[in-house]
């Protein structure tokens, strides 16, 4: 997609030029560097040597999921080929990943293998047959598309990693193949009936911001991505916990409800708290909720 700059006149656009890193080590080196503002994935190491190859990146995202990436500089099939080895890898080999995570990240810093490992491959563009065949995979792959311009990077999710779920509410309507339904219910089923009705009415308004946000439905929460989670919600008895992403940017919170999360925590930049325990908070929530939406997609 082409990418203008307005003039100073306000009525003119000039066109910015779209660039090409040089090899694929600069874009390696770029991402790394900014991995959790990109991703919101904590960087654990790079070019990681095991039998037969070596890992492009891995890290940790807010979750404690282990990530790989795989990075494809040109149009090469073989970095899915090879990001499909390394995930069967770190699948196979949890003890000596969780020693990788805690010489790297602390020895407090657990992993969760709640879910299976994420593999992003990150590239300037896929093929149409490439898309059809990866979207036929299990695992899943994410896909992320970058573009570079003169002095401007972006990135942008291509396929979305179990797809947007359906909308139903708890019990209603599921797809008896599809394990969010009953993943869906069981979440929703922590809460009484007043938090029930809460958290189906919260996470309405959470999808309905954007056809890019999905839902990743764990255990105890759900989490509400784009290219990476802006924000978490936790079910529990009474209330909804709700956890947002707003790194260093000032939040407008004219209720005060949000507090901040401690550091030690290791959530990077999903920094804000709040809960709310009745329908007549879903507003203030929303205005929260959007702010980390806004933070996330830029």
């Amino acid at each position: 997609m082409p990418l203008y700059k307005v003039q100073e006149d306000g009525q003119k656009l000039s066109k910015i030029d779209r660039q090409e890193f040089a090899n694929e080590a600069k874009l390696h080196t770029l991402v790394e560097h900014n991995l959790q503002s990109l991703l919101g994935v904590r960087f654990i190491a790079g070019e990681y040597p095991i039998p037969n190859g070596r890992i492009d990146t891995i890290g940790l995202d807010e979750d404690g999921i282990p990530v790989i990436i795989e990075y494809k500089w040109k149009r090469d099939l073989s970095a899915i080929i090879q990001g499909l080895f390394y995930l069967d890898w770190v699948m196979q080999n949890r003890r000596p990943f969780e020693s990788i995570v805690k010489d790297k990240l602390g020895r407090d810093v657990g992993v969760n293998w709640s879910t299976q490992p994420r593999l992003l491959i990150i590239a300037q563009d896929f093929d149409v047959k490439e898309l059809a065949a990866i979207n036929q995979m299990a695992p899943r792959i994410e896909l992320i598309k970058y573009s570079l311009y003169r002095g401007l990077f972006n990135i942008e999710g291509v396929n979305i990693l179990e797809g947007k779920t359906t909308r139903h509410k708890p019990g209603e309507g599921q797809d008896t193949q599809n394990e969010t339904g009953p993943l869906l219910d069981k979440l929703s089923n922590r809460g009484n009936e007043e938090v029930r009705i809460l958290f189906t009415e919260l996470r309405e308004r959470i999808l309905a911001l954007s056809d890019s946000v999905w839902e990743k439905v764990f255990p105890s929460y759900a989490d509400y991505r784009t290219i990476s989670t802006f924000a978490s919600v936790n079910v529990q008895k009474a209330r909804l916990k709700i956890f947002i992403k707003m790194g260093e940017r000032q939040i407008d919170d004219p209720n005060n409800l949000c507090q901040l999360i401690p550091e030690k925590w290791g959530y990077g930049y999903m920094n804000k708290q709040f809960v709310i325990s009745s329908s007549d908070k879903i507003e203030d929530a929303m205005h929260l909720i959007a702010q980390a939406y806004d933070f996330v997609s830029g």
